[in-house]
């Protein structure tokens, strides 16, 4: 092989070697990206992406029943752990107990008690926070806006505005809340 040929050959060797870290990392970084959720994905349609299956059929909307008081209460999972709510459309925020806070991560300090929120008590101070997600079964919305009151005197948390105007369409009919996503 003549020495011109071998220097270019050795040079592509080189050049190929140089680029296939970089190839090998774009490539594991979209694996990694392909196994995490999506933004607005649902937890069905993530586990059927991870696991090569067809999407499945979007759930048109879930239905609540209300208490025999017309209240509705729902388990949502927030920031990945399960709390009680009460559905209140009167209230602009979803608002949390410190307790309910504390439960789910979330630990303002006093300092934080900044927000002046009108209540059906009067004002009270609150510290403003984001709630990464909030799901109830199927219907998941992401970055809610919320409040936490700095005591323990809310019985149940409360499923404001801020989580239902995220929605496409909530509605009360014939004593169900009904939620789409």
């Amino acid at each position: 092989m003549r020495p011109v040929h071998l220097l270019r050959y050795l040079l592509l060797i080189v050049l190929a070697l140089a680029l296939a870290p970089k190839y090998w990392l774009a490539t594991s970084a979209q694996e990694n990206a392909d196994l995490m959720p999506r933004l607005g994905e649902t937890r069905a349609e993530f586990e059927a992406r991870a696991n090569g299956l067809a999407r499945p059929d979007p759930i048109e909307a879930i239905s609540i029943a209300a208490d025999p008081q017309g209240h509705f209460f729902v388990e949502p999972i927030v920031n990945g752990t399960r709390l009680r709510m009460m559905v209140d459309t009167g209230a602009s925020f979803v608002v949390l107990s410190r307790e309910d806070a504390r439960h789910i991560g979330i630990s303002p300090a006093p300092g934080d008690f900044t927000t002046r929120l009108k209540t059906a008590n009067g004002l009270v101070l609150v510290a403003p926070v984001v709630l990464k997600e909030v799901a109830i079964g199927e219907v998941a919305v992401r970055d809610v806006a919320a409040a936490v009151l700095p005591d323990n005197n809310l019985e149940v948390g409360l499923l404001g505005m801020s989580f239902l105007s995220k929605l496409s369409h909530f509605e009360v009919a014939r004593g169900r809340l009904v939620l789409k996503r």
